[in-house]
């Protein structure tokens, strides 16, 4: 299955790498290793998270890797990350 990450996501996840990189590199790479190896299995289908609808209207699903969580859309062959953000946020669902 291809992996696409959606322009937002990358630049969310470049932001978190970037802060926490500034302040423990070691913490940065493994939040990088987290991500990464959480996309790859909800690409293969190892699970599920659950469906939520964005305040843009999106229907998503949503999988937590602490302290953020990985928005995600499902087609028949590929994986769109829409968004990696920080829980502690304002939320982006409805």
């Amino acid at each position: 299955m291809k992996v696409i990450f959606a322009p937002e996501a990358e630049q969310d996840l470049l932001a978190a790498l970037e802060f926490l990189g500034s302040r423990n590199p070691a913490v940065a790479a493994q939040l990088y290793r987290n991500v990464t190896e959480l996309v790859r299995r909800l690409a293969e289908g190892d699970f599920e998270g659950p469906q939520r609808r964005l305040r843009s209207g999106a229907i998503v699903r949503s999988w937590p890797v602490s302290p953020y969580r990985i928005y995600y859309q499902r087609g028949e062959n590929m994986l769109l990350v829409v968004r990696i953000y920080h829980q502690a946020r304002r939320p982006i669902t409805r």
